[in-house]
């Protein structure tokens, strides 16, 4: 049977390695919202990350953002999920990783907020073009980083981390495990980890979008490739990796697509919403 509603990450997944949306994959998001499936974006992006180009398509209303910390009614502007790290957590974390040599930036109130200090040595820290032009693009430096996020709230959305050489990544892993267990990690691009609050998983968000939508899960697809998305394709009723996907989000996963170099989600979608 076609799916009610369909979920795709964006980096990896539904956009090719330069961020950009093919024009197969868009045809096929087009097909499926006109056989009347709502399609949603599940991203570890803020809302204003994702590129107008995808963001403004007239038929997405629903968005699944940083993780599942927020999931957003775009059309009402209503927050029908929300799910946040404490300040104090938050602290912790900024503290392990003020010494080591990687970045550490939030997200709070919807907007990217980084020390100066790692921003303005971005392609230090970030070797991976896309993803350092979309850091750029999407971080506020400032100059008194605690003092900032301590003035805007008492929680922030999401951390994220960047790392110039990747074996500090797994021992940060392993020391976050230890200090602050109660975070998910997860890893949505090359070089980087992200942290979020307990309840901040795509998949939980997928199940309370569908309480909110009166859906059953099981009348769901997700697709996705990174650890970030393993929680949404198995709370999905078809829960899709692409052949670029990491080993623990393949394992997930009831089926297998192509790489998003190869218009994975649209191949897969055409088995419901074929090109006539």
């Amino acid at each position: 049977m076609r799916p009610k509603l369909m979920l795709t990450d964006l980096d990896g997944t539904l956009l090719r390695d330069d961020k950009s949306l093919s024009p197969a994959n868009l045809a096929a998001l087009e097909r499926a919202a006109a056989g009347g499936c709502q399609v949603v974006l599940a991203t570890g992006r803020l809302i204003r990350a994702i590129p107008p180009f995808l963001r403004d398509l007239p038929f997405l209303r629903y968005f699944i953002l940083m993780n599942g910390a927020k999931v957003l009614d775009r059309q009402t502007g209503e927050v029908l999920y929300r799910c946040e790290i404490p300040l104090k957590t938050a602290k912790r974390v900024f503290d392990l990783m003020d010494p080591l040599n990687c970045t550490v930036d939030c997200f709070q109130n919807d907007e990217g907020i980084m020390d100066r200090k790692y921003f303005d040595r971005l392609d230090y820290y970030i070797p991976h073009p896309p993803s350092l032009e979309m850091t750029r693009r999407n971080r506020t430096p400032v100059d008194d980083f605690w003092g900032t996020v301590r003035s805007r709230g008492d929680t922030v959305q999401k951390i994220q981390m960047y790392f110039p050489h990747l074996e500090l990544r797994p021992q940060v892993a392993a020391l976050l495990r230890r200090e602050a267990p109660e975070l998910i990690q997860s890893v949505s691009m090359p070089g980087n980890l992200e942290l979020n609050a307990p309840g901040a998983t795509k998949g939980i968000a997928l199940e309370k979008l569908c309480q909110a939508l009166s859906i059953d899960p099981r009348d769901t697809v997700a697709f996705g490739d990174g650890t970030n998305d393993v929680s949404m394709l198995q709370a999905a009723g078809i829960g899709v990796a692409m052949a670029n996907a990491a080993p623990e989000t393949l394992a997930a996963a009831g089926l297998a697509a192509p790489s998003n170099q190869e218009d994975g989600v649209a191949q897969v979608l055409s088995r419901w919403f074929p090109a006539t």
